[in-house]
């Protein structure tokens, strides 16, 4: 017997979720001398933040809910072709762009990052109330820390503080539309796990193919090691978050 869809919770803690990562974005309103020191750290442990998420979460994550490995590795690369179509296109329609394509292109796959979270969130609450929550909390644990290294990719790329928040506004409307979607048209363990490996594929590209280029035109000499620390940092946090969850 199917479980009574609790369309209240769903939202809520997707809503939540939303909520908490758009308050990381606040880090953009620091005094701007403070936040030009910051922003390689901040690009480079984004980066590592992400490569983390989608290898360590992410991948293991679709794994577990059926695919094979090889199905995950085509949807990872089909992932990885899809963001680098998107990249061409955003190239070749908008060249007079102030803004730096991998800041625009952070804009994209963290919309695609944040309704993949909505879908987990809605799946999770259609098999138990309470383990929607806890995965709706471990969520907003590994994105308050991504989200603020995001933030860091908008300015760093030029956009200024409140056009770069007002776009953060947009992508996190993805997690609740994910977990609507996912909650009014049940859920496939087999699709959902295809779209966590899609979304490493997405995720892996923008780090590696974008956010990391990024940082090297900028990069004075006081933050020449900046780049592997942060990136190695970030690979840490998630590899102890993916620890602490597996355990529960």
């Amino acid at each position: 017997m199917r479980q009574e869809i609790d369309l209240a919770g769903v939202m809520s803690a997707s809503l939540l979720v939303a909520l908490a990562s758009l308050s990381a974005r606040l880090v953009i309103w620091l005094p701007p001398r403070r936040l030009q020191a910051w922003l390689p750290w901040l690009q480079a442990t984004a980066a590592g933040l992400l490569i983390g998420d989608a290898l360590l979460h992410m991948l293991p994550e679709a794994i577990e809910r059926g695919i094979s490995i090889d199905q995950a590795g085509a949807w990872i690369g089909l992932g990885m072709l899809g963001l680098l179509a998107l990249e061409c296109l955003v190239r070749t329609v908008g060249t007079s762009s102030s803004t730096a394509v991998y800041a625009r292109m952070d804009i994209i796959g963290d919309t695609l990052h944040h309704f993949v979270d909505g879908t987990v969130i809605g799946a999770a609450f259609a098999i138990d109330h309470t383990l929607g929550l806890v995965v709706a909390l471990a969520i907003m644990a590994h994105e308050l820390p991504r989200e603020m290294g995001n933030a860091g990719v908008l300015v760093a790329g030029g956009y200024v503080p409140r056009r770069a928040f007002a776009l953060s506004v947009v992508t996190t409307l993805a997690i609740p539309l994910g977990a609507l979607l996912v909650t009014l048209t049940g859920h496939s363990p087999w699709l959902l796990g295809a779209s966590l490996a899609l979304a490493a594929g997405t995720t892996l590209y923008l780090a590696c193919g974008d956010v990391l280029p990024g940082i090297w035109p900028n990069l004075g000499a006081r933050h020449r090691f900046a780049p592997m620390l942060g990136v190695a940092a970030g690979m840490v946090f998630m590899w102890l978050a993916a620890g602490l969850e597996h355990r529960h």
